[in-house]
């Protein structure tokens, strides 16, 4: 049945046109950078559509079936800007699609070369659902989940008016946020908690709060070798640091970069509070290991310190 709903939206939304041509915005950003907060902010203060989670719990294969509703009620969704390691609460929220990215790219380990690609014969219904979801909203779909940094080059070929954003932490913040959330997400440091690099095997091999370290330096190498590879006139990089210090006026910046978004639109207030430091998981010990290995590799990983850190 919910195949068939779709089926009549795709007729009705999309009537021949070339769905290839559809603008969509890719937020890329490797586990802890940030890029939950830059997603919320983002798609409020633009006004932008997305992935909720109601979508991605109900109607993941046909997540196009919720747009129509989402519409209707877009201006009364109040956005919070509050999330537990990534995941939002609320059906209306953003969600970063878990189940929706998988039915287009599946969820096998090692992300990196088992996820990187689409599904077999899925690649024509994502570029359909975000058109049609572009015709209800009449802007482009923000879609935000840490899978698809190893998904840029697919993307990007299938949806060549995608424009991806790449939010960045420095080193020490994520990865010892990302060490946070190994133990309080799955009790066990040694855990990955999102997306696996190629060579996750090896890293398995090192002490934990060496993992985290080059987890986040996996991710990095594989986006900026895929951005500029793929997308190089059709992406913008963003720290995290930055962003709290001016989020609307990043956001504003950002927003007269992509050719896709209506300028003229207006805009709704962002206005981002200081949340207090969550206590730490992780022994004390945990934080000195991961500064001592930063330290000892610091002309490999020094590109990923924030320069006013």
């Amino acid at each position: 049945m919910r195949v068939e709903a779709e089926s009549v939206l795709f007729a009705e939304l999309l009537d021949g046109a070339d769905v290839r041509d559809t603008p969509a915005i890719f937020i890329l950003g490797s586990p802890r950078t940030g890029s939950t907060l830059f997603y919320q902010c983002l798609v409020h203060y633009l006004r932008l559509p997305y992935f909720s989670n109601l979508a991605n719990q109900i109607s993941p294969n046909q997540p196009v079936l919720l747009a129509p509703a989402h519409r209707q009620i877009q201006s009364r969704i109040d956005i919070q800007f509050t999330s537990a390691y990534g995941k939002t609460d609320g059906a209306w929220q953003p969600s970063e699609a878990s189940a929706v990215m998988r039915h287009w790219f599946g969820g096998e380990h090692p992300s990196q070369l088992a996820s990187a690609t689409f599904l077999p014969e899925k690649v024509d219904h994502m570029v359909r659902t975000l058109a049609a979801m572009h015709r209800v909203f009449g802007a482009p779909v923000v879609i935000k989940n840490a899978w698809n940094c190893f998904r840029i080059a697919a993307i990007a070929q299938a949806m060549p008016r995608a424009y991806f954003l790449w939010i960045r932490r420095d080193l020490v913040a994520s990865a010892l946020s990302d060490l946070a959330a190994r133990y309080a997400v799955k009790g066990d440091p040694n855990q990955w908690n999102s997306a696996t690099p190629a060579n996750v095997a090896s890293l398995r091999q090192l002490p934990h709060w060496a993992q985290v370290v080059e987890n986040q330096f996996e991710y990095a190498r594989a986006i900026s070798g895929d951005l500029t590879e793929h997308a190089s006139d059709r992406h913008a990089i963003v720290w995290y640091e930055s962003f709290l210090r001016q989020p609307a006026e990043m956001i504003e910046d950002i927003a007269q970069k992509m050719p896709s978004l209506h300028h003229n639109q207006d805009r709704l207030p962002l206005t981002l509070t200081k949340v207090a430091r969550s206590p730490r998981p992780y022994p004390e010990s945990d934080e000195v290991n991961l500064h001592r290995y930063i330290v000892e590799h610091d002309a490999r990983l020094s590109a990923l310190r924030h320069k006013a850190a």
